[in-house]
């Protein structure tokens, strides 16, 4: 019997299960017996996996297909080992998970905002918008350069949902020429 060695997830997000499969094949004229080992506790801080069946038996010259689930807890490359212990092997077969754990992907539909001529102590208003391009939340912050600004943003805080899109409103209240 033989399973992949390597289980590719790419980009994941930050604490959201992605799920892909592994296949443990039965080579033999005999049935055969798999169970696939706990996950080692000290892997734990870096990624957390389940599988959709921990032990069967797959007949002569059959497959069995195991939904791997993972789950990031750290940003970073994530390399987590799963064993899968077969029938009439002495060692367990080695699998390892890897996937490149990243946080929210937040966008902004512009870079600048042109006020134009303003009157001085007047608020003029421009709204920018923001999306979450992620399948996880998004706290956001947003805030001036200085302190002490002409500029002041209404909605400073506030986390987006996944694919969600707020509007954001900039005020500039010029109190100079």
């Amino acid at each position: 019997m033989t399973p992949v060695d390597l289980l590719e997830f790419g980009t994941v997000f930050l604490r959201h299960k992605k799920t892909m499969s592994i296949e443990i094949i039965n080579e033999d004229d005999l049935k055969s017996k798999f169970e696939i080992l706990p996950q080692e506790e000290a892997s734990k801080r870096m990624a957390i996996f389940d599988v959709d069946t921990w032990s069967g038996v797959i007949e002569p010259r059959m497959r069995q297909i195991v939904q791997v689930s993972l789950r990031s807890e750290i940003l970073h490359l994530i390399h987590v080992d799963l064993r899968v212990k077969l029938e009439g092997h002495a060692i367990p077969v080695l699998i390892q998970l890897n996937a490149d754990s990243i946080g929210p992907i937040v966008a902004v539909d512009r870079e600048d905002i042109d006020y134009g001529n303003v009157e001085v102590l007047r608020d003029y208003t421009e709204k920018i918008r923001i999306t979450n391009k992620s399948k996880i939340d998004a706290e956001y912050t947003a805030f001036t350069k200085n302190k002490e600004s002409i500029w002041k943003v209404v909605q400073r805080h506030g986390i987006l949902k996944p694919d969600e899109e707020k509007v954001v409103d900039v005020v500039c209240n010029a109190d100079e020429v």
